[in-house]
Formats: structure tokens, C-alpha cells, sequence
């Protein structure tokens, strides 16, 4: 018998719970949902009022605490299942269902055997322990039912119901830890069972606050909450046979019956862990609870969202695209892996991506045109036997996983298919299976087509780079044969003058330099990494210069005599340089002279280029002159000025043209000021 903390603690606990069935009446939204919660506080109340008044009195001690413990349990399952039983669109089906049921039972049960103690029967052990063990079931129960009252809820109202399964919780859990130290040990549950009272009142606020949220709720099933039932419930009956089994142990005795009772809770606790991690055990409950809980096996909206999302990861660990979609299908079905084989030539399927099938070679094959129209036409999902497996090669055939082909069409055509392997656990298939392996083959179908296409693209752009690269320096190799040829000219003329052999000489070794580098320029690829350097403009013109000249040209170089220092890749500034001046020749009369002229003012650099040819008009100048294949000279590729201003933009330098037809034309070059130091006398 406990004393005056335990008196105390429960006559607190039914003047709170009075309190709140009387609030709870008078603030209510809902009336029929808050009668019941009204109705299980005022059991409550007077569970905790009759139980101090028996520890005071001493009568009928016994009988209340049986009683009234389960009389209060009993009212707290009620009031849930009626909250839950309010919203079951399909009664026969709800997984909850079971467990309250069940739970019903068991208080029947206890009651019956209270009644028999109350008139003075009495129970004989065993019965005593079972009957404190079915407390413990009960509390279990009531902790599955609160959680299952929670992730069942709509979203809008898991506000209003938070604070309400907070407080179911915290009774059911005191009530667990309760129960479970009177199994074990009395003496330390007293302790317990002294502040049971005051803990249960600390709650009761919360009761009422979701009585005050509480409007119009709903429950919404989900596939999860189902599964989280089931395992639940599992867990619970799986530790009850344990306890009963560690109880019916005891009776051995002795050293040997405590040995055997430790060894029986460690092999309970592996095998719990590898029932728990069993992929198969979780396949087989989900097949179970898809088949007897639910209208439809599949909950479309948790399958969509996890298609896509195993689809959209990505990075190292995920695979590629295409295994992705494997991965994404399979788990629908419970597939453990697949293959995906691509349509290729002469109509054969050959192995594309492969996950986690890895006891199967794949090999190509193809199928009868009868079996591709009901894919294409039909989206028929195959099944790996027969006629089908037939068409596979021998080895790959007599393999026992082989199951289903699933169908990848794309615009009405398909692109390959998915061969899945058996499921960890047996499977009907009905047309649930066939509708959502049909779609989703549809969508991944969808990606990979997708991937193709931007490979494709991808390739498209290589090769237009390459073609672009090659159009510049077809440009460049003619500039250079225009040079060459105007060198074999004057070499007819010029041959026996030592000078001009020394100017050959320099010429030739500078063109087969440049075809080098042009020879290098085609083998870059694109997005190499931009070189910079400092170097001396005024040295880079004056050798443009000199070897213009060398080759029999008219060209000037107007610039003081000291460096003029520039940051940027210099083999390009210079061979934009060259393209300018080069078309400035051509744009002018044999001899006429073309001037480059270098201006420093206030570190600003600029390049001007001179001709007095026979210039540009405005509009040409600006719609024709910069596009690519556009030229006014019968021979011109027509790319020299746009490769031109394409170099200078990648150095962060601009172009500007002034012409007037008749009287020629001033290139301007104007580099970054950030990019330029001036170095020597000032201009």
C-alpha cells in the first residue's frame, strides 16, 4: 500500500480531469468528437478520485485498481477509435481497424477478469502476470493508435491535433513504463505509481488546448501510416511473446533459467534486427497491406514523387541516367534489379545499363514484329516467358529471375526496354501493375530520349566549332598563300639581290610558323583555358610590319620608339592585327600605302589601322561587314573581319570601323585600360 504522495498525486489528477471534461463540454467545436473526449476525462476523473479514496480508506483497494485502471484505459482507446472511425472512408479496409478491434478485446478481457476477482474468485499464476502483461499490450496499443491518429490527419489539421496526440502519448508511455516495471520489478514501479496522478494532470492542458483548435477534422490514410501500423503492431506482439517466453523460462530456476531468459532477449533482439532489415520481410508487408487495406495497391502520388526523385539525383554514388531509371521503375514492384536494352540496328534490343541484376550476362535480342506492335501500339508489359524468354540467347533464357519486360516508348516509338528480376515476395500482377509500369516506362522513356538528344546537340556543337575553327584558318592559310604568292612574284625579279634572299628567307621560316600554329588551333577544343602575358605591342606591329613589307607590301608603322606594354594572349591580338591589315591591303590599290598607328593617352592603348582603298558604307558597315560569309571581294571567305572582333572580344578589347566609300577606312583597336602600363618616355 502506498501513502499520502500517492493521495495526494491522484486527487490532483481527477480534480484536473473534472475540470477538463467541464471545459471541454463548454468550449467545444465539435460536439459529438468533444462528448467523447468530455465522457473519457470524467472516467478518468473518477478512476483517480476512487483510487484515492481507496488508498485512504483501504477498501476495496484491490478492485478499483484493476477496475478503474481498466475502465480509464478503455475510455481513452474509445475516444480514439471514434475520432479515427469518424473519417474511414472505407471501414472494412483501414489498417487501424485491426489494432483497435484487438484492443477492444483485450479491455473486454480484462474486464471479465476483474469481475471474476471483484466476486471473489481470485486468479491463480499464471493469470495474474498475463493479466499485467495485457496492460502492457493495451498501453502499446494505445501508442500505435495515437501515432496512426496523427500521420492519418490531413495536413491542415495536424495543427489543431499535435497537442491532443501529445497528451494521449504521454499517458499511454507513463502507462508503458509503469506496467513494465511492475513486471519486473514491484518494489521500483511503486515510486511510479505514487506520481502517476500528478504526471497524468501535467497533460491536461494540453487536452484542452486541442479542444480549443479542434475544428472539423479529417483523416487522411496513407500507404505509410499503414505500414508504420503494421510494423508497430508487429514490434508489440513480437515483445509480448517474448516476455511470456522469458516468463515461462523462469520457472526453470536456478542459474540455468536465468542463462536461458538472457539468451533468449539477445536472440530476440537479433532476430528482430534481421526481420527488421530483411528487404523481403518488408516486401512481403507491403504486398499484404496493398492487397487487404487498401482499394488500390498503390498510393500514386508517394510513387510519383519517388520516381521522380530517384530519377532526378544525381553525382557520384547514383549511377548513370539511365540506371536511375532502372532503379525508379523496379522499386514500384519490388524488383531487387533490371536491365535496360536499347533498339539498335537490324531491330535488335542490345544491353544499354545494368542495376544490381548482376547474376545475369545480358546479350542482345530481338523481338517478333507481333510482340514490338503490342509494346509500340498497346504498351504491353511482357512477361519473361514463353514465346518471349524464347527470343532471349540459351543461357540468359534458363536464367530463373527473368521476369518482366517493361516497354521505354517515346513519341509513340519505342527506344528500348527494361527487363526487371523477380520480387523478393511473391506477386500478383492484376492492371494496377500493368497502367503504373506502363506510364512510368513512358516517362523514363521521356529522360532517356531526352539525355540522347542533348548528347546529340552536344555533338552537333563540337563539330560546328571544329567547322567554325576550320573556316578561320582557311581564312588565315589564304592570307598566307596571298603572301607567298606575292614573295614567288618578286622572287622572279629579285632573286640575285642578297637583301631580298635574307627577306625570303625570314618570311618562309615566319608562314611555316604560322601554319604551325595554325595546325595547333585546330586541335584545341573548345573552353580551353585563356592564356595572358604581358608583351610590347609596338614589337608585335613593327614585325607585322616589317614582314608586310618583306612580301612586297606598302605598310607603315607610325608609333614612338619606346615598348608599349599590353596584358593578353598575344598570338591572337596579333593574328586579329594581321587579319585587319591584310584586308586593308586588299581593299586598296597595288603600292598604296596602309598605316598602323599606335596611341597611348592616359594608359588608354589604341590601334588604328589606315587605308585609303575604297572604303565601306554605313549600312554595310553595319549589317554586312561582321556576319560571317559575307564579302565584297570575289575571292574572300568573307570571315576576316568577324574573326577579327570575335579575338579582340575574347581579350576584352572593341572594335570600331569609320569608312566612306571612295576614300577608305580607319579600323579602330581599343584595349582594356585595366589591362595596359606604359613603360619608357611619355607620348
Amino acid at each position: 500500500m502506498t501513502g499520502e504522495t500517492a493521495i495526494f498525486s491522484h486527487w490532483i489528477a481527477a480534480a484536473s480531469y473534472t475540470l477538463l471534461a467541464i471545459l471541454v463540454l463548454l468550449i467545444g467545436k465539435q460536439r459529438s468528437l468533444t462528448t467523447w473526449l468530455a465522457l473519457a476525462a470524467g472516467v478518468h476523473a473518477l478512476w483517480a478520485a476512487a483510487l484515492a479514496y481507496a488508498i485512504t480508506t483501504g477498501g476495496h483497494y484491490a478492485l478499483v485498481l484493476t477496475l478503474g485502471e481498466t475502465l480509464r484505459s478503455g475510455a481513452w482507446i474509445v475516444f480514439i477509435g471514434v475520432m479515427m472511425k469518424a473519417s474511414w472512408a472505407d471501414e472494412s479496409r483501414n489498417p487501424s481497424r485491426q489494432v483497435i478491434l484487438s484492443l477492444y478485446a483485450l479491455i473486454a478481457l480484462q474486464l471479465a477478469l476483474d469481475l471474476v476477482t471483484a466476486a471473489g474468485y481470485g486468479l491463480t499464476a499464471p493469470l495474474p502476470f498475463l493479466v499485467d502483461l495485457s496492460r502492457v499490450a493495451v498501453a502499446i496499443g494505445g501508442l500505435v493508435l495515437t501515432h496512426n491518429l496523427y500521420v492519418s490527419s490531413a495536413p491542415a489539421n495536424r495543427w489543431s491535433l499535435s497537442t491532443l496526440c501529445l497528451a494521449l502519448a504521454g499517458l499511454f508511455a507513463y502507462d508503458l513504463n509503469w506496467s513494465t516495471l511492475a513486471l519486473l520489478d514491484p518494489a521500483l514501479s511503486i515510486a511510479f505509481f505514487d506520481a502517476r496522478g500528478a504526471a497524468n494532470a501535467l497533460v491536461t492542458p494540453l487536452f484542452l488546448i486541442a479542444a480549443v483548435r479542434n475544428r472539423n477534422l479529417s483523416m487522411q490514410l496513407s500507404r505509410q501510416a499503414a505500414f508504420q501500423t503494421f510494423a508497430l503492431g508487429a514490434i508489440g506482439i513480437y515483445l509480448i511473446g517474448m516476455s511470456i517466453a522469458a516468463y515461462l523460462l523462469g520457472f526453470v530456476g536456478g542459474d540455468w533459467g536465468r542463462l536461458l531468459q538472457i539468451l533468449l532477449v539477445f536472440a530476440a533482439v537479433v532476430i528482430g534486427g534481421i526481420v527488421l532489415l530483411s528487404g523481403r520481410a518488408r516486401a512481403w508487408i507491403r504486398v499484404k497491406i496493398n492487397k487487404h487495406f487498401f482499394a488500390y495497391k498503390y498510393d500514386y502520388r508517394e510513387e510519383w514523387l519517388r520516381f521522380i526523385a530517384t530519377v532526378a539525383r544525381s553525382g557520384p554514388g547514383f549511377g548513370s541516367l539511365s540506371e536511375r531509371v532502372i532503379q525508379a521503375i523496379a522499386s514500384i514492384v519490388d524488383s531487387p534489379g533490371g536491365i535496360l536494352f536499347r533498339l539498335g540496328g537490324a531491330d535488335r534490343f542490345e544491353p544499354a545499363a545494368q542495376w544490381n541484376f548482376r547474376s545475369l550476362t545480358p546479350e542482345g535480342f530481338s523481338l517478333p514484329p507481333e510482340l514490338r506492335r503490342l509494346m509500340t501500339e498497346e504498351g504491353r508489359i511482357l512477361v519473361a516467358e514463353g514465346d518471349v524468354s524464347a527470343r532471349f540467347a540459351p543461357d540468359m533464357a534458363a536464367h530463373p529471375g527473368l521476369w518482366l519486360l517493361v516497354p521505354l516508348i517515346h513519341l509513340e516509338e519505342p527506344i528500348g526496354v527494361i527487363l526487371l528480376e523477380q520480387p523478393r515476395a511473391a506477386r500478383d500482377l492484376d492492371w494496377e501493375d500493368f497502367d503504373i509500369l506502363r506510364t512510368v516506362g513512358r516517362q523514363g522513356a521521356s529522360y532517356i530520349a531526352e539525355q540522347s538528344a542533348l548528347a546529340s546537340l552536344e555533338e552537333s556543337r563540337k563539330f560546328e566549332e571544329f567547322n567554325r575553327r576550320f573556316a578561320f584558318i582557311m581564312h588565315d592559310i589564304k592570307n598566307l598563300v596571298s603572301q607567298l604568292s606575292l614573295l614567288a612574284r618578286n622572287a622572279e625579279r629579285h632573286a640575285d639581290n642578297p637583301d631580298f634572299r635574307s627577306d625570303m628567307v625570314a618570311t618562309l621560316k615566319s608562314s611555316v610558323g604560322k601554319m604551325n600554329d595554325l595546325l595547333v588551333r585546330l586541335g584545341q577544343t573548345q573552353g580551353a583555358p585563356r592564356t595572358s602575358e604581358t608583351f610590347d605591342l609596338r614589337a608585335m606591329a613593327s614585325g607585322l610590319q616589317r614582314a608586310k613589307v618583306r612580301a612586297g607590301a606598302n605598310v607603315v608603322l607610325d608609333a614612338d620608339d619606346y615598348p608599349l606594354q599590353i596584358e593578353g594572349d598575344g598570338a591572337k591580338i596579333e593574328q586579329a592585327v594581321e587579319h585587319i591589315v591584310q584586308n586593308a591591303l586588299d581593299a586598296s590599290a597595288e603600292g598604296a600605302p596602309v598605316h598602323i598607328r599606335l596611341r597611348n593617352e592616359a594608359g588608354a592603348v589604341t590601334l588604328i589601322v589606315d587605308d585609303r582603298g575604297t572604303g565601306m558604307t554605313a549600312e554595310f558597315v553595319r549589317e554586312e561587314l561582321f556576319k560571317p560569309f559575307r564579302s565584297t571581294k570575289p575571292a574572300g571567305f568573307g570571315i576576316g573581319a568577324y574573326e577579327a572582333r570575335e579575338l579582340l572580344k575574347g581579350e576584352g578589347a572593341t572594335l570600331e570601323v569609320l569608312s566612306r566609300p571612295g576614300e577608305g577606312s580607319s579600323f579602330i583597336v581599343r584595349f582594356p585600360i585595366r589591362a595596359t602600363t606604359e613603360s619608357g618616355a611619355q607620348e
